[in-house]
């Protein structure tokens, strides 16, 4: 717990140094509300999950910090104030893939945080996978709403003037994708249990969430 702990600090420390880099040295963009926001973004979004461990009473879960840290840090600072959408192809549509995963995780924890009692069990398997899956293509609908919202306030990130809906459908794809492979991940989860289950990253994540504020204790 402790070293985990102190990678999570290590990142902190790291993140906030390149986002200082990344508003200092970055393009400058056109001055509009949007962009003005966005370092206000970048610096308090890490802050998320301190002000959740205080609000709902949870338990530190120190590897998603660590996982929302690094994803943030290549949508905010790297790709947002650094310009990292033209400088990598395709960064927007990885960036979207990944989300898909991240989302995914956290509906497998809404979906075993309200379930009574809580347990893991063989049968929740085809649940909590639909659960999982859909708690992810959700994730990327709402979003491609909030961007058609704030394309009315001076920026066009769905770029609705060049590509109309090719953008939207894009980004929700590969998020819905990246929904269903942890879907699958957390259906292989529940079915194998003991030394044969199989524990990829994504329900690694989520371990480490339900064992600290989920699980039943004795």
């Amino acid at each position: 717990m402790e070293r985990m702990k102190r990678v999570r600090n290590g990142t902190l420390v790291f993140y906030y140094v390149f986002t200082v880099y990344a508003v200092v040295f970055g393009p400058r963009h056109e001055a509009v509300l949007y962009n003005g926001l966005l370092p206000v973004a970048a610096f308090a979004l890490p802050a998320v999950p301190f002000v959740l461990y205080r609000v709902c009473r949870l338990r530190p879960v120190y590897l998603l910090e660590i996982v929302f840290n690094a994803f943030v840090c290549a949508a905010v600072p790297f790709a947002s104030l650094l310009g990292g959408y033209t400088l990598i192809p395709f960064w927007d549509k990885l960036l979207h893939f990944l989300s898909g995963f991240l989302f995914a995780v956290l509906g497998t924890i809404v979906y075993f945080a309200k379930k009574p009692g809580h347990a893991l069990d063989a049968a929740d398997a085809f649940n909590a996978s639909l659960y999982t899956w859909m708690f992810a293509m959700m994730s990327a609908v709402l979003w491609e709403i909030w961007e058609y919202f704030i394309s009315f306030f001076g920026v066009d990130p769905q770029q609705v003037a060049r590509t109309g809906v090719s953008d939207t459908m894009q980004d929700t794809i590969v998020c819905t994708i990246g929904g269903l492979i942890t879907a699958f991940s957390c259906w292989k989860y529940l079915r194998h249990r003991g030394e044969k289950r199989h524990i990829g990253l994504m329900m690694r994540l989520f371990e480490a969430y339900y064992t600290q504020n989920i699980a039943p204790r004795g």
